[in-house]
C-alpha cells in the first residue's frame, strides 16, 4: 500500500524544487514575487529561474502552464528544470526552447496544454538584454528617465503547434542601472469591480511606484495588482514577478 505524504512532507517537497532566485555575483542584483493560486501550495503552473555562466553572463526564464492543478505544477517543475540543465549544457536559447517544448509535449497532462515562456539573457557588459519569448506577455524597463512598457516580438507559445514554433530573439539596450521586470499575466489579468487592471493598468502602477528600490517595487506592483481584486474574489491565477539588473557591470 503506497503510503500518502503528511502535509509537513508535501511542504517539504515542494520548497525543495522552488528555485534560488538570488546569485552570487553581487554584481547583478534580482527581486521576486511567486504566488500559486492552489490553496495551501507553494508550486503553480507559473515557473522562473536564473542561471550564471562562468563568463558572468546572466541566463532568465519565466514561463506560465496552462491549467491551475497540482499537474501543471508538476509540468512547470519539469520544464524549469529542464531549462536549467540545458543552459548549464551550454545550449543556445533557441535550443532552449525547442527542448521545452519536446519536454511539454511528452509531460502534458492533457493534449491542448500549452505554456508561454520568455528567455533572457543579460551579457556581462550590462549593455543590452536579448529576449525570445514563445507567447510571453510584455515586460517592463526601468531607467533613468521612467518606466516603459516593451513589447516582445511575437511567436507562438510552446505546445500550441510542436515543432512550428516561429521565434525570433531581439536584443534590447540597457543603460548603466537600468532593470528589467517579467511577470505572468496573473499580475495583472484579475477581474475587479471595474473590470480588468490590463496592461495599460500595470504601466500606471508601476509609474506610481517607479521611485521604489526592486523588491519594495515589486512588493508594490504585487499589493497594488491583487487590493482592486479582493472584492471579487482576489487573484484566481498564478503571479510571478521577476525584477533583474546589473548594478556593477563589467567586474572582473
Amino acid at each position: 500500500m503506497t503510503k500518502l505524504l503528511e502535509p509537513s512532507d508535501n511542504a517539504f517537497l515542494e520548497r525543495g524544487l522552488l528555485p534560488a532566485l538570488v546569485l552570487d555575483d553581487d554584481g547583478f542584483t534580482s527581486a521576486s514575487h511567486y504566488a500559486p493560486s492552489r490553496s495551501h501550495a507553494l508550486l503553480g503552473g507559473d515557473f522562473c529561474d536564473i542561471v550564471q555562466s562562468e563568463d558572468r553572463t546572466v541566463h532568465v526564464v519565466m514561463g506560465d502552464v496552462s491549467g491551475h492543478g497540482a499537474a501543471e505544477a508538476a509540468l512547470a517543475v519539469h520544464l524549469r528544470l529542464a531549462w536549467r540543465t540545458a543552459v548549464l549544457c551550454g545550449q543556445s536559447p533557441m535550443r532552449r526552447l525547442r527542448l521545452l517544448e519536446r519536454v511539454l509535449v511528452d509531460e502534458r497532462p492533457h493534449e491542448d496544454t500549452y505554456a508561454t515562456v520568455v528567455s533572457l539573457v543579460f551579457p556581462s557588459d550590462g549593455r543590452s538584454v536579448r529576449v525570445i519569448s514563445a507567447g510571453h506577455p510584455g515586460m517592463l524597463h526601468r531607467h533613468a528617465g521612467g518606466i516603459r512598457w516593451v513589447e516582445h516580438r511575437p511567436g507562438l507559445a510552446l505546445g500550441l503547434f510542436p515543432g512550428r514554433g516561429d521565434w525570433t530573439e531581439s536584443e534590447h539596450t540597457l543603460s548603466a542601472a537600468d532593470s528589467v521586470v517579467l511577470f505572468t499575466d496573473g499580475l495583472y489579468e484579475a477581474r475587479t469591480s471595474c473590470g480588468r487592471l490590463g496592461e495599460d493598468g500595470l504601466l500606471r502602477l508601476a509609474d506610481r511606484h517607479a521611485h521604489l528600490p526592486a523588491q519594495r517595487f515589486v512588493d508594490a506592483l504585487v499589493r497594488g495588482a491583487s487590493a482592486p481584486a479582493a472584492p471579487e474574489g482576489g487573484t484566481a491565477d498564478d503571479v510571478a514577478v521577476l525584477h533583474l539588473g546589473w548594478t556593477r557591470p563589467g567586474l572582473e
